[in-house]
């Protein structure tokens, strides 16, 4: 069991480079040019802002996953509330258990089914024959 709260409201975005372009990219080059789009790529790596509803969902399938692998009991995380709305409960959870809520996020414990695997037959011991 993870007993720290893992908090997806604050964490940062990757600051990997992208190397893809957009059209929304392609647009703002073409409309008013390279200088502009190079400061607000800028802009956007040096003060990132709060995680999206749709980076924060993300973020919780990829941990929801990991520890489903790791065989983890329970996970807790903060999330906003927007995105607890907007988020559904996979079959590999039993219940999501809400530690603490105000107006802007929600500290939620996701408690896993225990999966039970199904047991191996035992060989049968070999009986002596008798001839």
């Amino acid at each position: 069991m993870i007993d720290e709260l893992i908090d997806l409201t604050t964490m940062q975005p990757s600051k990997v480079l992208r190397t893809r372009f957009t059209p929304t990219d392609l647009m703002w080059i073409v409309v008013v040019g390279g200088v502009p789009y190079l400061a607000r790529e800028a802009f956007r790596y040096l003060f990132p802002g709060r995680p999206t509803v749709v980076d924060q969902l993300k973020v919780l399938a990829e941990l929801i996953a990991a520890a489903g692998e790791a065989k983890a009991k329970s996970l807790k995380v903060r999330i906003s509330t927007a995105a607890k709305t907007r988020w559904e409960m996979p079959e590999s959870i039993q219940e999501a258990n809400v530690l603490g809520e105000n107006a802007d996020t929600i500290d939620l414990e996701i408690v896993f089914r225990v999966s039970i695997s199904p047991r191996r037959p035992q060989p049968l011991a070999q009986l002596g024959s008798a001839a």
